[in-house]
């Protein structure tokens, strides 16, 4: 059995939290008005909804530039993660609406270069999500115990972990290897389809309830290929 980091402890613990509490987590509920209860998950819940709605602006732009030089699947790819990202944000926002919270701002620049440095850029994003923020804003959110908060930062972690192997291989190739990372891509079949409650992103149509949320497979909606450019 390999061993269990320190990090990876604390999201495991998170989970268990959620389990033990979960028959009551309906009742719980966040009630407008109580922001002052929970400063520091209204923190952390700003600081996710931005972060997600960075990534899916990216993510965007990136699908975009992937269109116009040739690349669909990679152009696919991008576009089913942008959906991802926007279903993260909305669980933010919404439970931020509870709290009688607004978002906040987020920066309006995007930052779009060539398909390459692009997929090196997402990688190395997706990375520091995994390894690093969520690890992070969950054990921040421990001290208060806001259920619906650790929730919804286990369903983003989660999703952002199920293409880790994938994301590291980007992530290591596709600098002087570009080419035969993009031929990988582009060689493959993508159905992509989202999952309207958690953001869990799978390749092909579900044929079981959501891995990572549980619910029902008729959460998950397909998503669309970019259209071709020119």
């Amino acid at each position: 059995m390999s061993r269990v980091s320190r990090r990876e402890f604390i999201c495991l613990t998170a989970a268990l939290s959620f389990l033990c509490r979960f028959p009551a987590l309906a009742a719980q509920g966040i009630a407008g008005g109580k922001a002052a209860s929970f400063p520091e998950t209204v923190k952390i819940l700003k600081q996710a909804y931005r972060a997600e709605m960075v990534a899916h602006n990216h993510y965007l732009g990136y699908t975009g530039r992937a269109v116009t030089e040739g690349f669909p699947n990679i152009a696919y790819l991008f576009r089913a993660f942008a959906v991802s990202e926007a279903i993260h944000a909305n669980n933010y926002a919404r439970l931020l609406s509870t709290m009688e919270e607004a978002v906040g701002n987020v920066p309006a620049g995007v930052e779009v270069k060539d398909t390459r440095a692009n997929l090196k850029t997402a990688a190395k994003k997706e990375l520091e999500k995994i390894e690093t923020t969520y690890p992070d804003f969950l054990q921040a959110l421990e001290a208060e115990a806001c259920d619906e908060a650790i929730v919804n930062c286990m369903y983003s972690w989660k999703s952002h972990r199920q293409h880790e192997r994938k994301v590291r291989e980007i992530d290591r190739y596709a600098g002087l290897f570009f080419g035969s990372v993009a031929s990988e891509i582009e060689g493959l079949h993508f159905d992509f389809h989202v999952c309207g409650v958690c953001g869990s992103t799978i390749d092909e149509p579900p044929a079981v309830p959501c891995e990572i949320c549980n619910k029902s497979r008729s959460h998950f909606r397909r998503v669309p290929r970019p259209a071709a450019s020119g």
